[in-house]
């Protein structure tokens, strides 16, 4: 199944370490659920498992980490639906469903954001 994303780019004033570790804090304190790392190469990359119930199976959540003189910059890759219609689907029904999904996500990212006190850059 292929997915949509969101793709956002960061400022944290903190080091790589810092801001790492609150990325895992914060998408644990905005309520994701089954929440796990599945790759971690630090000090640049993490990987991040979840599985919201909209969507049915478990999504990754991309972190790549950039050290700057400012901070951390942080890209994330943030998938929320999928990018074409069950067999049954109607067309207008999937928009609709695509639509409410990309909200709930922005919603979660927007409090993310605020966790981890960034700054965005994109």
């Amino acid at each position: 199944m292929r997915l949509k994303s969101l793709e956002e780019k960061y400022l944290v004033k903190a080091d790589i370490k810092e801001a790492s570790e609150r990325v895992q804090k914060a998408l644990e304190e905005i309520g994701l659920k089954n929440v796990s790392v599945k790759k971690h190469a630090p000090p640049r990359y993490l990987l991040i498992e979840y599985a919201p119930s909209w969507v049915g199976k478990a999504l990754e959540i991309e972190f790549l980490f950039k050290e700057t003189e400012h901070g951390t910059e942080i890209d994330v890759k943030w998938p929320y639906t999928r990018e074409v219609p069950s067999k049954n689907e109607a067309p207008d029904v999937f928009l609709k469903y695509q639509e409410e999904m990309r909200k709930i996500t922005k919603s979660l990212i927007s409090d993310f954001k605020l966790k981890i006190n960034a700054i965005e850059l994109s």
